[in-house]
This record gives structure tokens, sequence and C-alpha cells, in this order.
């Protein structure tokens, strides 16, 4: 006589569900935000001293040390990992001091005040002062960099020599700092 062993319908589907649950919680990996957010707070407890850190997405505005530091900590995936690539901070002084891109800013402050005066510039280099910041948007979060050139305007007749500032935006894009283009004008008040 043989035994026949049937196992009822419903103890069967739930050892179902319950494998396929188990092998959910065991194999699951945490959502893409959740990685990135364990990357940043690892860079994050590295640093010592922090007093405040935003994150924008990939980038992790961060004030550090006594010195109150501000670093715009870049994180990158990489072989699905998340991980630290770079100080944007950094990288924006690195590209403000590139002659490069100070005759690009100097060549667009000359196309400009070219279009006020409707004549051809050139400015002395000895005039010219480089000043750079980083920050974020106010109106769309954006990290942007800001070159700005003070200028003397060219002496027009027996008028007194106006001087200005021009300012040029730049932002992180395709893995560098890049312009925007042509910046602006602002005139000296006195």
């Amino acid at each position: 006589m043989a035994f026949k062993h049937n196992l009822p319908l419903p103890a069967l589907v739930f050892a179902l569900i319950a494998a396929v649950l188990a092998g959910l919680v065991l194999f699951h990996t945490p959502p893409d935000e959740d990685l990135l957010r364990q990357a940043v707070d690892a860079y994050v407890g590295s640093l010592g001293g922090v007093k405040q850190m935003e994150q924008h997405g990939a980038v992790a505005d961060i004030i550090a040390g006594d010195s109150n530091r501000l670093i715009y900590a870049l994180f990158e995936k990489k072989d699905g990992k998340w991980s630290y690539s770079k100080n944007l901070a950094e990288e924006f002084s690195v590209a403000m001091k590139d002659p490069d891109i100070q005759r690009t800013v100097v060549r667009h402050l000359g196309e400009k005040v070219s279009q006020r005066f409707q004549a051809s510039v050139t400015f002395n280099e000895a005039l010219q002062t480089f000043q750079y910041d980083l920050a974020r948007d106010v109106g769309s979060g954006d990290l942007l960099g800001t070159c700005s050139v003070n200028f003397a305007y060219p002496k027009i007749g027996d008028h007194p020599q106006r001087t200005g500032r021009y300012v040029e935006t730049f932002e992180w894009k395709d893995g560098k700092w890049q312009s925007r283009g042509p910046g602006s004008l602002y005139d000296s008040v006195r």
C-alpha cells in the first residue's frame, strides 16, 4: 500500500510567498538615494567637526572645521557604489586661475564694452582684478560660480574716468566649469 502525500494548496502558496519575500529581504539593495546618502554621511563623518550639511542631488554643501571652510563635495557613482569625487570649490578656484579662462572673460568684457561705446577697446592688464565666488542660486538652487573683473572705462574727454565691474557666470557641466556666455556690466557709483 502506497501513501499519497497531498499538500493543501493554501500551504503551498504560503510557502512560495514566504520564499519570495525572504529572497527579496536578503537580496534587496537600498534605493539609489539611500546609497548616496550613506556615502555622504561617511564622507561627512571623515571630516571631523562639521557645523552644517545640505545635500543637493549628488553635491553636498558642507561647512567644516573651526575656520568654517565651505566644501561643495561632488559624489559620483562607479560600479554601483557612490563615493566622494572632488570638491567643486577647489575645482572652481583652479579653473578661474587658468589663463585661457581669464583671457575668455576679458574678451567677453571687451565685447560688452565695445557694444556700449560702439568702438573697439583694449584693456591694460594692470587695471584688471579677478575675483570669483561660488554659491547656490536662490531661485533655482543650482551651484553657480561668478568671476568678476574690476576695470576702468576708456577715458572720454575731460570727464573723470569711470570704473565698472563685469560679472560672468559659470556652471558645472560635463565634468568641468563652463561659462554661460558673456556676462553683465555694472557701473560703479560715485
